[in-house]
């Protein structure tokens, strides 16, 4: 690509982006506030709106206002009402309600943390005292409170993958480790009878973690292991160690670290299953922007996180003692799962 080819900036954009916490803002705010979900019933006025949600009826219209100048409510005349998609987004009933992941990505600790970015950039790391990689960091609580959803697609995919390939097995014992919220252990159990799941993480999320199991009608087939996945005796082996959305907090030597140690517990024959964001070999920041903006997000939270190609991922997996790596995706989800063998 010469100079001339190269995309273009302009006033108009910079000024989108120097302000951009605006928008952020107006999401929290709309959530926190539970505005969408009168509007499931049908349009309404500002003056309505505020005496529903207890408010300043000035305050309203010009936070209404500003969610539709950006695409999150439809105005006409003096009623608002949801945008196509609404129902299922926005409304807290909905399907893929997206409240939890603002809960996330626009939490205090995140916003905080990205007010540091000049410091981690000349430190090559987080600066923060307390950060993603913290024992008993209260964030992953709420992680795991939060994004039970939001990763159903990729858990969808691995069951796709791995309950066919473990009905010749004479047991199905799996392990997920730093488990959060369990989607991609108890997906996987609520479609494979036999499937058994114990869980690795700090014991303030696994308390979550179990209300999950609860509520998915699979706790008397968990079991949990509290404690720091690089330090506690993780028991086995296993059919299935499963390593969902960590190794990305990571530098490529210490993820291949805890993989040598998650391959210690997996029975020759076994089934690694790892899942997390990726770069394709022909990516580029303008081809594929996500991937690169996550990476910023690891710089601020973690020493020495990055998001990883799909190459290293089957390196690190070849290292670490695995054979016949494999990717997958599928529409519905966001992150890549790999799979591979134990030798």
């Amino acid at each position: 690509m010469t100079q001339n080819e190269l995309p273009g900036v302009d006033v108009r954009q910079l000024h989108d982006i120097a302000r951009g916490y605006v928008k952020t803002a107006l999401l929290r705010t709309a959530f926190d506030l539970r505005l969408f979900d009168p509007l499931a019933e049908g349009p309404l006025t500002a003056s309505a709106l505020a005496e529903l949600k207890d408010t300043d009826p000035r305050g309203m219209r010009i936070l209404l206002d500003a969610l539709a100048a950006i695409g999150l409510l439809y105005a006409e005349g003096n009623t608002y009402a949801l945008p196509a998609g609404g129902e299922s987004l926005l409304v807290s009933t909905g399907s893929q309600f997206f409240g939890g992941a603002v809960r996330l990505g626009a939490s205090d600790w995140e916003w905080d943390a990205q007010k540091n970015l000049i410091d981690a950039v000349r430190h090559g790391g987080t600066v923060a005292d307390t950060h993603a990689l913290t024992p008993e960091f209260d964030y992953w609580q709420e992680f795991a409170t939060s994004t039970s959803w939001f990763n159903n697609g990729a858990a969808e995919l691995m069951a796709d993958q791995l309950v066919p390939w473990s009905k010749d097995r004479e047991s199905v014992d799996v392990l997920d480790i730093a488990c959060s919220h369990g989607s991609y252990g108890f997906t996987f159990a609520q479609r494979e009878p036999r499937a058994t799941i114990t869980g690795l993480d700090w014991p303030s999320v696994l308390e979550i973690t179990q209300q999950h199991a609860e509520r998915l009608g699979v706790a008397d087939r968990f079991k949990t292991l509290p404690g720091d996945m690089f330090k506690t005796p993780l028991g086995g082996p296993y059919d299935i160690v499963m390593l969902t959305n960590v190794l990305h907090h990571f530098s490529q030597a210490e993820a291949v670290e805890l993989l040598k140690r998650a391959a210690t517990a997996v029975k020759p024959g076994g089934r690694i299953a790892v899942v997390g964001h990726t770069t394709d070999t022909d990516d580029t920041p303008h081809t594929n922007p996500l991937p690169y903006m996550f990476s910023v997000i690891m710089l601020v939270q973690t020493h020495s996180g990055e998001t990883h190609s799909v190459d290293t991922y089957k390196q690190m997996l070849t290292e670490a003692g695995f054979v016949n790596p494999t990717d997958h995706r599928a529409e519905k989800a966001m992150h890549r799962l790999f799979l591979a063998e134990r030798a």
